[in-house]
Formats: structure tokens, C-alpha cells, sequence
């Protein structure tokens, strides 16, 4: 990214709140960076001239939020910049910043520029001091994805309707705010605080609930949005939700980038990336740490073991999300899952990949209920009726295998 551009506005298009801590640290670093509006019905309502039909959904989509935010009357292209992450690989995703340029073109904004940071350097190098905002987002999003996690075990049980939704929210604000800060302490404080309040909350625990993984495409998957809030359909239909986070995705590009590093012989880069996923872990125990006697599964799995996951099923050397949501899976399914979700846009190719695999996951855990949620522009008109029959074949796996 061109370091004149950090003095601009730059724009990340809303995929889930930790979007928020992103904004956070990078104004304490002096960087201004506003998420945009989450998607609603008009940037889910495709017009776009030079698409064929064969692009992703989360494409469409970030491409429609930044339109949005173009037609706003105070919206100046010059003295703005898109922030678009990328990753290498076969899939489409890669290719984003390709067809975004082009329509932000057609659309006369030739002015505002793309910044584009990689997973092939576990987006290594953003910022005049990417160390230090780094470090920002990284515990940020860490707290982030615990009180995810402790919404999830704690809503569909609650005794008073809403009131966990309401400790997330004032819970995230605090985490926002603390990060802003500068993190460190406040941090420490916002994370103790949502502790106490999961603690207070009043729950009913008397009939336990099958659990279903939601593996499969990140963006859809986290954005709630996009995915018809498919986490609060689960729980509708009676189930308890395991999502898989955010900060496994990054988890696996330190993972991706050290394995690369070792391969090229590159062995001063692999030791500073080693170190760097020893520092995550320990991070992550650090500030997951207060809410872990919360939670069932607190931290996250290491990578070589949901590596080690797919081995029977998949190649780890041809990557992609499929590795993730292979290995998250089985995982998943011998943690007490009872269902697995796999949520993907339509013609995902790591989504197909896992689908595939997915028939024979099925078989080796007791034919575990699996299904494929497929996701494009003119939704999922039968989505609940599908998801009712699900929540019901996993119950009845829950009652025979879970509880045996």
C-alpha cells in the first residue's frame, strides 16, 4: 500500500464486528479507518454491469457497500482508499480487487484507490507501525471471538429473552473502546466486565441442546447479514451453535506462511513467523484466559492438529478454506457436536471440496447430520423448512450418540 494514502479515509467493508477493532486500533495508531455500513436489502440487490454470474456472493456484496458509500454527499474519491484483503490461491477471492477495480472505473471513481493486504504474508506490513497495530487487532479480535463464543453457549438457554444480546452488545462497545485506548488494561477490564455479566446471566441448562458447527466460507459464515442470520435460525430451531471464528483464519495464514517459509528455505523469516504464532497463542491465553471456566472449548484448536484432522480426507498442501473447514469439522464432531453446517457461496470451490468430503466425515462419526447451505443473490427461499429437518436429525443423533 502507498504510505501517502494513510493521511485518506480508508474504507473495510462490514464482514463482522470485529470489522470494529480493525477501526479501533488503527485510530490509535493515527490512521483513519471507518467500517461501512453493514449490507442491507439495497447492497444485496445486484446491478452490476461486468459480472457474469460466476463471481462470489461476498464479492457482490463488498462491491455494493463501498457504491453505497460513493452515492453519500460528502463522499470525496480522491482522499479515499477501499481496504481489500486478498489471499493467494486458486480461489476467487483472490481476484476481487481485479473486478472491483474495473467497476469502481465504470462508476467514475477512478480517483479512490485499492489497498490490498495478503494472507500470503499473514497481512504482514500494514501501517506506518504494523507491529504495534498488529498486536491491537490481534487481541481485539480475540476478545471479540470469546464473547462470540460465550453469546452462543449462553443465548439459547437464557431465561429472560434478550438479555444476552444485551451484555454482547455493551460488551463489544467496551472491547471497541478499550482498543481504541490502546488496549492493555482496558482491555483487561472490558473482558472482566463481560465475564461478570455472563456470569449473573440467569440461564436454564435443565434440557441441553444439540450442537451445531457452522464451518465453511468466512465471510458468509460471520456475516450475519449475508447468511440470513443462520446462527439465530439454528437456535430457533432448537440448536446451540459452534462457530468457527475469525481468528482461525488468521491463525492459519501464520500457520500457511511459516510452513511456506521452511519450504523455500527462508529460515530467518520462519523463525520471526514461529515466534509469532507462539506470541499469538500465548495472547490468546492471556485474554481468553478470565472467561475460559465460562466456556466450553475457550481456546482454539492449533492448526497442525486440525492439519492433522484432514489427512485421511483432503491434502493439507493444496490449502484453501477447505483444509479449515475439513479439519474444523472433525473437530467439531469429536467435541460433542451434532450437527455440521457447511455454509458456502454458490460454486465455492473450497465449499464444494468439503461438501464432497463431507459424505465421508459422515460416515466415519456415526453418520453425524451434515448440511450444505448455499448462498446467492436471490437467497434461500427455503432455507428454514430445510434447516427444521436438520435441527431435527441432529436431535435425534444428540439423544442416540451424545447422550449415550
Amino acid at each position: 500500500m502507498n504510505k501517502n494514502s494513510n493521511n485518506k479515509i480508508h474504507y473495510i467493508p462490514y464482514m463482522c464486528d470485529h470489522s470494529y477493532v480493525l477501526e479501533a486500533a488503527s485510530a490509535h495508531c493515527g490512521m483513519i479507518i471507518k467500517t461501512l455500513p453493514p449490507p442491507d436489502e439495497e447492497t444485496i440487490d445486484f446491478d452490476l454491469p461486468g459480472v457474469t454470474g460466476r463471481e462470489c456472493l461476498p464479492c457482490f456484496v463488498t462491491t455494493n457497500d463501498i457504491l453505497r458509500q460513493a452515492k453519500q454527499p460528502d463522499f470525496e474519491p480522491a482522499n479515499s482508499v477501499f481496504l481489500m484483503p486478498r489471499a493467494n490461491g486458486p480461489c476467487r477471492f483472490g481476484q476481487y480487487v481485479s473486478l472491483q477495480r474495473d467497476i469502481l472505473d465504470d462508476h467514475g471513481l477512478q480517483d479512490m484507490e485499492i489497498a490490498v493486504s495478503c494472507a500470503g504474508n499473514s497481512y504482514q506490513g500494514f501501517g506506518d507501525d504494523p507491529t504495534k497495530l498488529r498486536k491491537l487487532i490481534w487481541d481485539g479480535g480475540l476478545a471479540v471471538d470469546m464473547l462470540q463464543k460465550l453469546l452462543h453457549e449462553y443465548r439459547p438457554y437464557e431465561i429472560h429473552k434478550g438479555q444476552a444480546d444485551k451484555i454482547y452488545h455493551v460488551g463489544l462497545d467496551k472491547i471497541v473502546q478499550s482498543t481504541r485506548e490502546g488496549g492493555g488494561k482496558q482491555l483487561y477490564h472490558a473482558v472482566k466486565w463481560i465475564v461478570k455479566e455472563f456470569e449473573n446471566l440467569l440461564v436454564d441448562r435443565s434440557e441441553p441442546r444439540p450442537i451445531i458447527g457452522v464451518i465453511g466460507e468466512i465471510y458468509l459464515r460471520l456475516n450475519h447479514h449475508a447468511n440470513q442470520s443462520i446462527v439465530r435460525q439454528v437456535e430457533d430451531a432448537g440448536g446451540e451453535v459452534r462457530l468457527a471464528s475469525l481468528m482461525e483464519w488468521f491463525y492459519y495464514t501464520t500457520w500457511d506462511y511459516k510452513e511456506l517459509t521452511k519450504v523455500r528455505g527462508e529460515y530467518f523469516e520462519f523463525f520471526v513467523t514461529k515466534l509469532t504464532d507462539m506470541y499469538q497463542h500465548y495472547r490468546e491465553h492471556v485474554v481468553v484466559k478470565p472467561a475460559a471456566h465460562l466456556l466450553k472449548q475457550p481456546y482454539e484448536t492449533p492448526i497442525a492438529d486440525l492439519v492433522k484432522n484432514v489427512r485421511s480426507y483432503y491434502d493439507s498442501a493444496l490449502g484453501t478454506e477447505a483444509l479449515l473447514s475439513i479439519g474444523k469439522s472433525v473437530d467439531l464432531a469429536t467435541h460433542g457436536a451434532s450437527g455440521i453446517l457447511n455454509v458456502m457461496p454458490f460454486s465455492c470451490m473450497a465449499g464444494i471440496i468439503a461438501a464432497g468430503v463431507g459424505q465421508r466425515l459422515r460416515r466415519d462419526y456415526k453418520d453425524i447430520p451434515w448440511l450444505d447451505v448455499i448462498f446467492e443473490s436471490k437467497g434461500n427461499t427455503n432455507i428454514t423448512t430445510r434447516l427444521e429437518a436438520f435441527l431435527y436429525q441432529a436431535t435425534q443423533y444428540h439423544r442416540r450418540i451424545v447422550l449415550e
